[in-house]
């Protein structure tokens, strides 16, 4: 099976990206931080202490995260709750970037990441995916834009769905995101040798999809 690793800190625009990619080569896309939001959305409802490990431990052996594509679409599942609908906002933002830095988190969903992409061709966007979960695909990139135009892509993209939200607020919850997960003693965020990178702060979505395509290889 093929895949596609792609890589980039919050708010580059990754998942849309990765959706857009994946339409065009006829394949599924895998949004790994979903994943990782799941289990901030176990976390904060069992209204544990995310700096507590032992706490954090506990409750991994108590859920299950998976993932199913319909109608193109990933809907991802908290022991068999599709949670899809409650991952994408500023809290479970910041738990997910405390908790994915723990090694037995990213252990727990692992195998799951690289089962699926053993399954079919697949878009996969990340954190680590050029690093540690993928690290044998041949095709890996590498998404990037300044802090200031991430924070106005996520800005615009919650006015739009209707949520009361700053700028100022969004920027610093991005490059305190940033810090996190670039200076992470486990699966940091980097951009390895070997992947492609693209600066999209000036870029239209299309333009890096039409970059992206140029240098897939599939075969």
């Amino acid at each position: 099976m093929l895949s596609v690793a792609i890589d980039g800190p919050a708010g580059v625009g990754k998942s849309t990206v990765s959706k857009l990619v994946a339409k065009k080569l006829g394949w599924h896309c895998l949004d790994t931080g979903a994943l990782y939001r799941a289990i901030a959305v176990a976390c904060q409802r069992a209204k544990i202490d995310i700096n507590n490990i032992d706490e954090v431990k506990a409750l991994l052996k108590t859920i299950e995260i998976d993932v199913k594509f319909k109608d193109g679409l990933q809907h991802t599942y908290l022991n068999g709750e599709d949670v899809t609908k409650y991952l994408r906002t500023e809290e479970i933002d910041m738990l997910a970037s405390v908790t994915s830095a723990y090694k037995e988190v990213r252990d727990s969903i692992i195998d799951l990441q690289r089962n699926l992409a053993k399954k079919e061709n697949l878009v996969v966007e990340g954190r680590d995916i050029t690093s540690n979960v993928l690290k044998d695909s041949k095709n890996k990139f590498y998404l990037d834009a300044s802090p200031e135009e991430r924070a106005n892509r996520r800005y615009k993209e919650r006015l739009a769905r209707g949520e009361e939200v700053d700028y100022q607020d969004i920027l610093e919850d991005l490059i305190q995101r940033d810090k996190n997960d670039m200076t992470r003693k486990i699966a940091p965020l980097v951009c390895t040798s070997d992947s492609i990178r693209i600066d999209t702060t000036k870029l239209t979505i299309d333009q890096v999809v039409d970059k992206m395509l140029e240098n897939i290889k599939l075969n």
